[in-house]
């Protein structure tokens, strides 16, 4: 069967099996679905189509596997051309993108203007938010891809890693740990009034976890989705200790301020997420492997 009689037979079967009626919706005459139809069964040499006084009424057991099939090919075959015409006229549209504020000032601010700049014909929605709203946004549609901070914690969501650095300490240059030679043991920190972001953020939600193994509770003086006021409290007072991502370190210059890697190590590794679903859209799959490509050059960046 070529692709013709494949839409020809859709198309009687979408319709009734009302041959007039597909005529004009395929802007051919009658007689020539009728010759597609015969051939197909000729070619197949069994009946597709149950016929009461020479009119179709219905599909035979065969017709209904074949029609099956017959839909899934055409559906690969209208995605193709829908590709190939996108790339031969520029792509163009909307992607929706959500990240977590922390990683849009940090990590993605240089991505995204080159991707702006490379690519005039899509338009960048983004969304700000934390990881958990943002893997509820991905899973319902409202936003196309996600990037958070590693691991996502939703069935259905598909992970590829672009980013990998430290949480680390951050304290005052009059606080104990300047003191102290080499990463800070988790041990000492869990001693210190810590000031870190909210609990709806991936970073808290690790370092939950890490008390709870110890079986601390842990001294939070502040919890803040603002990460530069976590970094401007420990500069005011040296009892404080900060806990976030090293990279926002290169947003903040003071001499101030100091940090230190902890033991054992506390990663922070960003992952751009999709569905299923979402990368469907070549637009979408396109943007993705874009920013795939742009953080293959940058797994890891230090800011010793």
């Amino acid at each position: 069967m070529d692709i013709d009689n494949i839409r020809y037979l859709l198309t009687v079967v979408d319709n009734d099996f009302n041959l007039t009626k597909s005529a004009k919706i395929l802007h051919v005459s009658q007689p020539a679905i009728s010759k597609a139809i015969k051939d197909i069964e000729f070619k197949r040499g069994t009946p597709i189509f149950n016929r009461k006084k020479g009119r179709l009424i219905g599909l035979t057991r065969y017709g209904i596997t074949l029609v099956t099939e017959a839909r899934k090919v055409y559906s690969q075959y209208s995605m193709m051309i829908t590709k190939l015409n996108e790339m031969s006229e520029g792509i163009n549209g909307t992607v929706r993108i959500g990240i977590a504020p922390v990683i849009i000032s940090t990590v993605f601010n240089d991505a995204l203007i080159a991707f702006i700049n490379e690519n005039p014909g899509i338009q960048l929605k983004l969304v700000e938010r934390g990881a958990y709203e943002l893997q509820r946004m991905l899973i319902l549609g409202d936003i196309d891809l996600a990037v958070i901070v590693s691991p996502a914690t939703v069935e259905g969501i598909y992970e590829d890693l672009i980013y990998e650095n430290t949480v680390r300490v951050w304290f005052n240059k009059d606080h104990r740990f300047n003191t102290i030679d080499g990463p800070v043991p988790f041990a000492e920190v869990e001693r210190e009034k810590i000031v870190t972001l909210t609990d709806d953020f991936m970073v808290t939600f690790q370092l939950n976890k890490k008390f709870k193994g110890d079986r601390i509770k842990p001294n939070y003086f502040l919890q803040t989705s603002s990460w530069d006021l976590i970094l401007n409290l420990v500069q005011r007072d040296s009892n404080l200790v900060g806990i976030v991502a090293a990279p926002i370190g290169r947003n903040y210059s003071d001499h101030q301020i100091k940090n230190k890697e902890m033991t054992p190590s506390f990663p922070w590794r960003i992952s751009l997420c999709h569905t299923m679903n979402s990368v469907e859209s070549s637009i979408v799959d396109y943007t993705k492997d874009w920013f795939l490509k742009y953080f293959s050059k940058y797994k890891k960046i230090s800011i010793n």
